[in-house]
């Protein structure tokens, strides 16, 4: 009998005010893919867009990326996120954890330098590969 601990789906979200960058891991928590990143046309409109991806991969758990200072201090970003966050966690009533995302977007826009055309169109915007980095480091240090 062949036993595998299937942990779920993670999806990792990097908020921002004009879109907002997806990444999924696999059911095994290994790999991460980067999504199509969603327009950010609202909070109500956005719920609804994250939770048809939720329901879509089967997700069963939040990663959420936290702007802190470059000295790791907290800001009036980080405020507003963690509003967001609680509106977001209660909305789709999933466990959600907020990791550090320093530096994430400034190795996603080297990645998007790098990527021909037709990749950069796939993904829309650089936040989606954002937030596949902030789930990769979740999933090392975890």
């Amino acid at each position: 009998m062949d036993c595998v601990d299937d942990k779920g789906r993670l999806l990792a979200i990097d908020y921002g005010r004009k879109y907002v960058g997806l990444a999924c891991s696999d059911p095994l928590r290994i790999t991460v893919q980067p999504l199509p990143s969603i327009a950010n046309s609202g909070r109500r409109d956005l719920v609804r867009k994250i939770k048809s991806v939720v329901l879509d991969m089967d997700v069963r758990e939040l990663i959420v990326g936290i702007p802190l200072n470059m000295d790791g201090s907290r800001n009036d970003s980080v405020v507003r996120m963690e509003r967001w966050m609680l509106s977001i966690k209660n909305a789709l009533r999933l466990p959600l954890t907020g990791v550090d995302e320093r530096l994430s977007t400034v190795e996603a826009i080297e990645y998007w330098n790098a990527m021909n055309p037709r990749q950069r169109k796939k993904y829309r915007t650089v936040d989606s590969l954002a937030a596949a980095l902030i789930l990769e480091r979740y999933l090392k240090e975890h």
